[in-house]
């Protein structure tokens, strides 16, 4: 698994369409689901509003995403509308989660590597037809794939873990962190892996990620256990798994990080 999926794998992104159709009238956020927001302008022009006033004026098909939600309104501008489609995003707590930017305003013209799926969903979205609503919501996820992809290849996130993809040297330490989840890292293992000294590897990490390595490291292992207990792994195994000798060191582990013990956090999701 590439570094990039081992990521979503964790973040378990999801969009859910609210709104397809022709926007005439203003829409505000508080009208929207809670969570991120993505919208996509397939014709028409429109004013995009946050909390301080006009940031964009929209005079072409655009792609408008704020993932961690943020206050804003939408004003078509023409006796038209525009036509738009609407989706919510979901996101667990995770690395890539916190190194998405608050806002996202690319025209459609720019992101000719998400050409078909975005025109397939435009065809899907304002086409009646049989399996609609399953066709969308897959388009709608793969969409929202492709984005992250798009965001890491063009270095347009400048900070978090997906900034630190666009560096050789984290990029290789986060993927060797990720290609052996369970063994037990040192700061000195990784930087020699990555040919840095200790200290500046420690630096250059935590300055970019947000984190130290071992936090980073001890925090990836607690994401994938999650994943495991969910698919009803035994505890005993699950700790194995991801680099614990015992499953008493790994839910002290896991209380410290998530603030509820392993049981208990599965009985609750369940």
């Amino acid at each position: 698994m590439d570094t990039l999926s081992a990521l979503i794998s964790h973040a378990e992104p999801k969009a859910n369409l609210f709104f397809s159709g022709n926007l005439c009238g203003s829409s505000s956020s508080t009208e929207h689901p809670a969570g991120g927001i993505l919208h996509l302008v397939r014709t028409g022009e429109m004013l995009l509003f946050e909390e301080h006033g006009l940031t964009h004026r929209i005079i072409e098909p655009t792609l408008i995403i704020y993932p961690k939600g943020k206050a804003h309104r939408l004003q078509p501008q023409t006796l038209d509308g525009c036509d738009v489609v609407c989706a919510n995003l979901n996101f667990k707590d995770s690395p890539l989660y916190r190194a998405l930017p608050d806002a996202i305003v690319l025209p459609l013209s720019e992101l000719e590597s998400l050409s078909d799926t975005i025109n397939m969903l435009f065809v899907e979205a304002f086409t009646s037809r049989f399996a609609q609503a399953a066709i969308i919501s897959t388009l709608l996820d793969l969409l929202l794939l492709l984005i992250l992809r798009y965001l890491v290849e063009n270095r347009i996130c400048q900070e978090g873990v997906l900034s630190a993809l666009s560096d050789p040297k984290l990029s290789k330490a986060i993927e060797i962190i990720h290609k052996q989840i369970d063994y037990p890292w040192t700061i000195d293992e990784l930087a020699n892996k990555v040919g840095m000294s200790r200290a500046r590897f420690a630096a250059l990490f935590n300055q970019t990620i947000g984190q130290p390595p071992l936090s980073y490291v001890t925090e990836a292992r607690l994401l994938l256990a999650k994943k495991l207990l969910m698919k009803g792994e035994p505890i005993k195994s699950v700790c194995l798994e991801v680099g614990y000798s015992g499953s008493v060191a790994f839910s002290r582990a896991f209380q410290r990080q998530f603030g509820i013990t392993p049981r208990a956090w599965y009985l609750k999701q369940t």
